[in-house]
Order: structure tokens, then sequence, then C-alpha cells
């Protein structure tokens, strides 16, 4: 019986001809023939790009035929092609396991045939897509440089398995383009006589990079320096080209982006309560114009540019006001689209900063609108779908940032948030069921591949991520990128770039804030409220002298990455490697040289002005290296391409400014070598649980007790923050960390706790629970609220971290327990100090060394 069961199944299994099998793309360097009979607009766009990319690898690329035979890719929709339809049943191969789903593909093999099934046109497009990926092609093929290399063979494994998105809507949104991206495209890349018209030829490339990285969605650029999107021609027909759906941000309601677009001079005040007429027939026009076409509305309304709504006195009016707004938006999208019910018009509302306080004050808002939830600016999400609010219909979804501008200080420049922090945000919006539509905000694109790549993949395949696979992600992508060269080299230079970021953002190396209204209040002229540079709360002394470890760290990867740049990575690859690596690894690197060199010579200035005129030098040296890796990325690279595309000083705020130095007099400089050293010689402990230099400090993941938690990869201070499920009571059957170490000392001490400075996901608190022995647990608050001058605190630091007084009664073997109350929390560092006049910045632990001995 059981042989005959197996004969059956085996029998059954080869008649439907889909065994997993090799499929030769490219053999001799000719690539295979393709096959579509279709009409979908994205899909043919797709297969040009198909046709292009294999250009890049073999001497014979693919050329479509009229008929289907050997060495033939055929491509298509069975739902919306009957031709091909009959093709799969002729070669019995099984479709509708594909069929009804949202932008899904297999790949199958049939003699010797390769079958592109679709769900629908995107899902398609993203289907003939994949083989340029399995050819060697990545989504950085234009917007970063990265050349393939020639291949004249290609052979891909199938196995027929159905990929579909784990999101939605998956998108970015263009934020902030006023020093990069507008000024390229209108100058450089698409050279126009109307000021500020990013046009379509610019857009095609945004969206085909999209297209390659799987997203669907874009929330066009909207700054006032900018012409809106849909004054462009050929902006609305470049994104119908490549399947992309067109929304707008949380402060552009009904499709219109209001810096634009609204004409005060001819429809008056934007404001409903006095204007209601102007501002619904505004709307009204846009919503016809876009009739039938695959957008999502943002409903609501805010003021003209990301403020608050014109005309309400108090947070009852812009509550009540907004039901009325709402109904009559949802009646234009009714009237003007009436072969569809309102329902099945994608809408959103975005609770983004004054209007999540209309929301929490009775908003109601219908079912089947998403409700997009925003982080703080800063990579923390400030509040996700309640039970209740998880069960609508329009389900939910996360607007996140990895760009800023605003308080406390914007991060315009590089792109340094950790991965770790990526994936720990938006896997806990997944959880809390916000599914539907995800946005990132990228600021200019450039600099941001890696982490845009990064987002968009979680976005396509949640369950591909989990907390100790961050590294693995992007190994895989440094060998995607530049192959087998310098692999383990690149990723090590990543590694602790992404580290040292963490600890302070290359923008945030100044120390000081913007938005400083009480600074603005004492000279109007200062219109941002821009503080001046400060000094580092990096100490000098302590641990061997903090600034200097900061500075080893750096500098070492930026030899390193010297080193690759100039003797291993190839001509071909040489521009792409100084995007994607080395102009951000050696730009932090000179900015954080400069105020350090510059905060040194300030200090020198008048107990050694020979020392400080030397640090004066280094400091004005660094910020010239950053002038020159930037004449480098505009103009000498690529004959010009990306000119105007990386501003070394975006608002020209004054942490990009030339170093401030002390006035000294003319004077020999010291060498080097003869520099004095405050700080005494600091060593790690080889006991790290043991008390030295009057203090223990330790990572998070150091915890002694036997229990299994999920620690996270590039997340933390220390690199692997621990995910702390919540406790019932405390109590050692319980979650939680225990640390079991050895003082010398006795008495108070200072525990220092580390954490990822998050939001509570409802609105409550979060907060720890600190045991020493079997003392009384003391409670520590991690969250702190948004715009607080502790909040400022922690997102610049990238760390929250919490300071309480306890006493150890007696030297010796001691145990330290952490609890979560509230709901899950991420530890991160933990540090016992007997020295309460301590002044440090970092907890002193080692994040492998610094030396290529430890590249991973």
């Amino acid at each position: 019986m059981k042989i005959r069961t197996i004969a059956l199944l085996v029998i059954a299994f080869l008649s439907k001809n889909v065994l997993a099998s090799n499929f030769d793309l490219i053999k001799d360097d000719t690539a295979a023939k393709l096959y579509y009979t279709g009409n979908e607009l994205v899909v043919k766009t797709a297969i040009d790009l198909l046709i292009d990319d294999s250009k890049l690898i073999c001497k014979h690329p693919f050329e479509q035929v009229n008929q289907v035979g050997n060495h033939t890719v055929v491509i298509g929709i069975p739902d919306r092609e009957p031709a091909f339809r009959v093709l799969l049943e002729q070669n019995k191969i099984d479709y509708k396991d594909v069929t009804g789903k949202w932008e899904a593909y297999k790949i199958i093999t049939a003699a010797d045939q390769l079958f592109v099934i679709g769900s629908d046109p995107r899902g398609t497009a993203y289907g003939v897509l994949e083989l340029s990926r399995q050819m060697g092609v990545t989504p950085w093929v234009w917007w970063a440089d990265v050349t393939p290399g020639k291949k004249a063979v290609v052979t891909i494994t199938t196995d027929g398995e159905i990929h579909a998105p784990s999101v939605q809507y998956r998108g970015i949104f263009l934020n902030d383009e006023d020093w990069a991206l507008m000024p390229w495209s209108t100058r450089t890349f698409e050279p126009t006589p109307r000021s500020g018209a990013i046009g379509p030829k610019t857009y095609a490339r945004i969206f085909e990079l999209l297209l390659r990285l799987r997203a669907n969605t874009i929330w066009p650029a909207m700054h006032e320096c900018t012409i809106p999107f849909f004054f462009v021609e050929g902006n609305k027909e470049a994104a119908e080209k490549y399947g992309i759906v067109v929304s707008n941000s949380h402060a552009e309601p009904m499709m219109r982006t209001n810096t634009g677009e609204w004409n005060s001079r001819e429809r008056g005040a934007f404001n409903f309560l006095s204007n209601e007429k102007q501002v619904l027939s505004y709307w009204d026009e846009r919503s016809k114009e876009l009739a039938g076409g695959e957008n999502i509305y943002t409903i609501g309304m805010r003021g003209i540019h990301d403020g608050r709504m014109q005309g309400v006195n108090s947070l009852d009016d812009e509550t009540k006001v907004l039901h009325r707004i709402i109904d009559e938006q949802r009646k234009i999208l009714a009237r003007n689209n009436p072969g569809k019910n309102v329902e099945d018009i994608p809408q959103q509302f975005v609770p983004y900063k004054e209007v999540l306080k209309a929301y929490d004050n009775g908003l109601t808002l219908p079912d089947d609108v998403s409700l997009v939830w925003c982080d703080d600016n800063h990579g923390y999400i400030m509040r996700l779908s309640n039970p209740e609010e998880q069960k609508r219909s329009g389900g939910g979804g996360v607007y996140y940032h990895i760009s800023y501008w605003g308080k406390p200080h914007d991060y315009l420049w590089l792109a340094s948030t950790q991965p770790g922090l990526i994936y720990t945000e938006m896997k806990r919006a997944w959880d809390y069921n916000a599914r539907r539509i995800w946005i990132l905000n990228v600021g200019d694109i450039k600099p941001h591949e890696y982490l845009t790549e990064f987002f968009m993949d979680m976005a396509w395949d949640i369950d591909a991520f989990a907390g100790d696979k961050i590294y693995a992600h992007r190994q895989n992508w440094v060998n995607k990128v530049f192959g087998d060269i310098a692999n383990k080299e690149i990723n090590h230079i990543l590694r602790q770039y992404y580290h040292l970021a963490s600890q302070r953002k290359p923008e945030h190396t100044a120390w000081n804030q913007v938005e400083d209204w009480e600074l603005r209040k004492m000279n109007p002229k200062n219109r941002y409220g821009l503080q001046p540079v400060k000094d580092s709360e990096l100490s000098f002394s302590e641990f061997g002298d903090e600034t200097e470890r900061r500075l080893k760290g750096y500098n070492e990867i930026a030899e390193l990455s010297m080193q690759v740049y100039e003797k291993q990575i190839p001509a071909h690859l040489k521009a792409a490697y100084f995007q994607l690596v080395h102009y951000p690894v050696l730009a932090s690197a000179s900015i954080n040289k400069k105020h350090i060199y510059a905060q040194k010579a300030r200090f020198y200035a008048e107990s050694n002005p020979e020392a400080a005129r030397t640090y004066s030098s280094l400091a004005t040296a660094a910020y010239n290296e950053i002038a020159a890796l930037d004449y480098h990325y505009n103009k000498d690279m690529l004959n010009g391409k990306w000119d105007l595309m990386m501003d070394m000083k975006p608002r020209d705020l004054p942490v990009f400014q030339a170093p401030v130095l002390p006035e000294l007099s003319a004077g020999n400089c010291t060498p080097l070598k003869a520099l004095p050293i405050e700080a005494k010689p600091f060593s790690f402990p080889a006991n790290r649980y043991q008390e030295s230099d009057r203090m223990i400090a330790l990572n998070a993941a150091d915890y002694t007790n036997n229990i299994a938690l999920e620690t996270i990869e590039s997340l933390g201070h220390s690199g692997n923050a621990v995910r702390l499920p919540v406790a019932k009571k405390i109590n050692a059957k319980q979650p939680h960390l225990e640390y079991k170490v050895t003082t010398s000392s006795n008495g108070i001490a200072k525990i220092k706790l580390g954490t990822i400075p998050m939001h509570p996901a409802n609105g409550k608190a979060m907060r720890c629970a600190i045991v020493i022995d079997k003392q009384k647990p003391v409670e520590v608050t991690i969250n702190a609220e948004f715009l607080s001058k502790k909040w400022a605190e922690n997102v610049l630091r990238n760390q929250a971290l919490n300071t309480v007084n306890v006493q150890f009664d007696k030297s010796g073997e001691h145990i330290i327990r952490i609890y979560s109350l509230d709901e899950e929390v991420l530890i991160d560092q933990l540090m016992i100090d007997f020295n309460l006049e301590r002044k440090h910045y970092l907890i002193p632990v080692p994040f492998g060394d610094c030396s290529t001995s430890s590249m991973t």
C-alpha cells in the first residue's frame, strides 16, 4: 500500500512537469528569447529593462519573438491573457495557485522554456526583473553605478514557489530635496528653465529604481522649491509606465501639494471654516483629473505645509471640523469614481504631530481608511494600532524616517541609521498589524541606497528577517554589489560605520540643536533657532580618552577603506564603491576629526598654545578632506553625472561649517607624537563581570541566566541589543536578564541602564525594574515625552540612558536582575559605577576591536 501511494504521488508530480530544474538564461554568450503577447504597460517596461540589462552581461542580449520555441522565456498573466493560459495548460503547468493574489509571481521550467507567471501586471514585472537579479544586476545598476560583470553563461534553478509581498503598498517619500535631488535633477540630469521642475526623465529613473526594488508607491517631492508633481508634464504618465501608485504625504490631502498648488490670491485662505467652497472645489478638481487611476488619497487636513489646520481655536474645534472635512472628501471621491465603491478607493489617515491629538480626542474614521502611524522622525515609532484598531478593514501602516529636517537636529547628509533599528521597529509594526502601507522617507535617495533596499526587502518578505540575520542581509548585499571582491573588508567597514554612528550620527557631532526658539526670540535673525557648536560629552580623561577611542575606530575603517578603494576595487566598480562605502565612511571620519580636534584646540588654547595650533591644523585639514570628497563626488566622478547630488552642508548648519577654533598668536605647531596626553592608560578588563577601575560595564547580551531571548544585531551602542518580554511578576520564574558580578567596592554606586529609546505602542509607560540581590526593585522609565529635553537627548545619543543610585552592602558576588514591566523593551548596556563623580559619554564596553582580525 505504501509503495503504491508513493508511485501515484510521483506520477502526479511528474505529470505537472514542474520538478525543480535548471534553465540557462544565458548560454554561449547568448541570452534566451522572450515571448510576451500581452498589453500591460509595466510588464513591457520590465521586459525592456531586462533586455537593456542583458546588454551589460553578454554579447547577444535578450530579444523578443512572436512564437514560443526552444530556449524561450514565456511571460504572462493567465487571468488576463487567454493565449498564455492555453500555453500553461498545454504544458500541464498549474497557475491557479498564483491567480487572485496581490503582485505575485512564480517562475518554473517546462521542457526548454522558462515560464514567468504573474497574478497581475506588477507581479509579472517583478518576476521578469527577478531574472535580471539572477544575472547579477542589482537595483542600483544606474543609481549607484553598480556595473555588473560579463558572463557567458547564467543558469538559474527554478522551484515553482510563489513570491508575493508581505506589505501591500511599499514605497518612498522624496523629502527635503532642496539641496540635492532638485538641483541635480533640474540643472544636471534634466536641465529645465522652470525652476524646481523635477520632470519625467528624473521620475522615470526613480520609478525604475522602485520597480527594481519591488516597491510600488511614491510620495513625490513637495517642498516649496519644487514644482508640484502633477504640474510637470509627463510625470503622471511616467508613473503609469512603471506601475507606480502615486500618493501624497501626511500634509497633502486629496492628492494636492499645497505648497505649490494652493494660490491664495485666487482662492483666498486655505481655511475650511471660512473658505469651504474654494477648498472643496480645489480637492474636487484633482479628484476628477485622477478618476480611474491608481492612487492612495490622504484624507483630513492640515495647514499649507506641515503645520496645524487654519481657523480652529481648540482641539475640540479641530476634531469636529475634521469629521466634516473627511465626510466631504469621501463624497468627492465617490462622485468622481462612479464605477467604484468609496470603500474600495485606497485612503490613508496619518496621525502625525498635532493630528494625533485630534485622533485621540475622539476623531472617528471610516473603517476602510488605513491608519498610517509615524516614528518620531528619528526612527522610533511613536504609536501603533491597539487591538480594536487592528481589526480595521483598511489596516495599518507606517511612515518611517532615515532622513529628517527638524528637532532636535537634522540628519540630511549621510545615511547612518542602524539596520537593526529599522528591523526592530518595522517588525514591531508588522506584529501590530501595520501591514498595508510602508513609506520610507529617503530624503534625496542618495546616499541612502543600502538602507532603502533593506527596508524594501523587509516589506517584500518579512519572514526572511530576524534579529540574528541583519548582518547576513548586509553580507548578501555586499556580495551582490561587489561579487567576491574584498567582501571581508567591506563588511567589517560597514559594521563599524553603523556602530560608530549609533553612538552619535555624523550630523550630530557638534552637540548642538536646531529650532531653539528661545534663541530666536533673543535674535530674530536666527530664523531656525540654531545653537552654536558645543563641546562634546566625550571625555578626554576617562577610559583612555573617549575621543581618541572614537577617532581610532574611524581612522581604522577609513584607512582600510582607502586600501580597498585603491588596491582591490576594479575600475568598473570604483564609482559604485565610492558612493556606497567610501564617501560615507571617510566623510564620517573627517567630520568627527574636525569637531574633536577643534574641541582639543579650544581646550589647550591657554595652557598649551603649540598643541592648540596643531589641533587647529588637524581640524582644518579634516574640514578640507570633506570638501575634497564632496568635489570628487560631484565633479570628478563619472564626468559629473552626480554633480549637485551631494551637499556636504545641507542648510549650512553650524555642524557643517569650518571648525570653531581659538584665536592663537603665531607660533610653532607641536609635532603630532609630542601632543599632550591627560588620560591614564586604559584597557578593557579580561573578566568583564569583575570590578575594574571602580566599575563594571556590560553589554545586555552578556546576561548569565539560562533564558533564550532574541538579540538584534546592529542595534544599540552594544551592536547586539536584547529583546526583553514583559514579566507579570518580579520573580525568578518570569522573563528577566540576570548578571552575576563581583565587586571589590561597596556602598553607593550608580547603575546606568542603556536601552533603545522606544515609545509605547499604545500610549502607556515603558518601565523596567532593576533588582540588586534581594533588595526592593528600583523602577526606571525608559520612554520620554516627544519633543521633551530627555527625548532630544535620547534620539541624539541613540540610547536612553537612565541612572539610579543603589546600595551595595558589601563587596563580593552580587546578582543584578532586570525586568520589563509594561511591554517588551530592548536592553542595550549596563554599568555599575562606584565613582559617583565620573563624567563620560559611553559605557566602556568593546565592540569587537579596531583591527581587521575582527572582521565579520
